[in-house]
């Protein structure tokens, strides 16, 4: 599985930064961002329930902004809404799964393709090759948090040296959350291999600076997640329905 990065962001944000920017949020907006990173942690899973009194006590406000919190992340997607028992994690659907990584396809060929072409530019190259050595750090330690954490800088690497930040607004960045949760239990140590593999490949490409190549296997990366996971059995699919 692949693509779990908040791409866009630095690799590294500063403590003080979260906590001023934290400090002018609304309760609400707390909450909503609370969730969000129990989410990326793995704190929270695909068809965990959310329960109020909890969520209460552990971001100490009422139960007005966590009703709030709960609705923004059901109308996002993040969440499911259920009428008898409250609110899920979302799990995705098989269609869902398919048509997410889809669209991933092509935007990660489109990153990986700018980048390549801006890759002689200032330092980039050293900052390709440096995200891609803390990464490979990670070869025999995959799926922990910090293997998690410095994929996603591997992607945000990318993102930075091609430029082209727009493409942050069209990720769609929780249902990338939400697949790396979901099938954690279902990759393989070859799986693993294979990742770093391609890892190596989609790097290598952009550092010889030729676009279309690179778009060409950061593409059929993503595409192999895809068609992966579409073999796995129903059960790895137990998408809460929103009328249960």
């Amino acid at each position: 599985m692949d693509m779990d990065t908040r791409v866009g962001a630095p690799a590294r944000r500063d403590a003080k930064a979260e906590a001023a920017e934290r400090a002018g949020m609304t309760s609400p907006d707390r909450v909503v961002d609370s969730i969000v990173r129990a989410i990326r942690a793995g704190v929270y899973v695909p068809g965990q329930r959310l329960i109020e009194a909890d969520l209460t006590r552990d971001y100490q406000v009422s139960r007005g902004p966590v009703r709030e919190a709960l609705k923004r992340l059901a109308a996002e997607g993040v969440l499911a809404l259920t009428r008898h028992r409250g609110a899920y994690v979302r799990a995705l659907s098989r269609a869902e799964v398919h048509d997410s990584l889809m669209v991933l396809e092509v935007l990660v060929g489109l990153m990986a393709k700018l980048a390549a072409k801006r890759i002689s530019e200032g330092d980039n190259a050293e900052q390709m090759r440096d995200a891609f050595r803390r990464l490979l750090a990670f070869r025999n330690d995959g799926g922990t948090a910090a293997f998690l954490d410095e994929r996603r800088s591997f992607y945000d690497a990318i993102l930075q040296i091609g430029g082209n930040h727009e493409l942050l607004r069209m990720l769609p960045l929780m249902q990338i959350h939400l697949l790396r949760m979901q099938f954690q239990a279902y990759i393989t140590p070859r799986d693993r291999e294979t990742q770093f593999k391609e890892y190596q490949t989609i790097t290598d490409t952009i550092l010889s600076g030729d676009g279309l190549r690179a778009a060409k296997v950061a593409s059929l990366h993503i595409r192999r997640t895809r068609l992966s996971l579409m073999r796995l059995p129903d059960e790895a699919f137990p998408a809460v329905r929103a009328t249960e």
